[in-house]
């Protein structure tokens, strides 16, 4: 299943996650909208797919990634975005927010999200 997330990336462009790979938005037309590997330029990765950009259903799948997939990245990056919709709707402290965000995570993602930040 893809998943769009309108501010996906730090410079706040659209991101596209489907089966554990990450697209840019690269550019649009009035029917579709094409996408890139994010790994594009680290890791050389020309993937691309195309969706409807009315429905964001995927018009072409994607081509071959040669980019390799992340886990703990992706959990991180889920982990990340959970605290900023948390922030952003409630009116829990912070302490109260890290501390429900963290409740059945990976240890694992705890660690790296510890040591990415400190």
């Amino acid at each position: 299943m893809a998943t769009i997330t309108i501010n996906g990336t730090t410079k706040q462009k659209p991101r596209l996650d489907l089966n554990g790979h990450s697209y840019i938005k690269d550019r649009s037309t009035s029917t579709k909208t094409y996408w890139r590997c994010i790994k594009y330029s680290t890791d050389l990765c020309h993937s691309r797919l195309h969706t409807c950009i009315i429905t964001n259903d995927i018009i072409k799948p994607p081509t071959q990634n040669t980019c390799t997939i992340d886990g703990s990245a992706l959990e991180l990056r889920k982990f990340d975005q959970e605290i900023v919709h948390r922030a952003h709707h409630t009116q829990e402290t912070s302490e109260i927010i890290v501390t429900n965000c963290y409740k059945g995570k990976n240890t694992q993602v705890i660690e790296i999200s510890f040591l990415c930040k400190y």
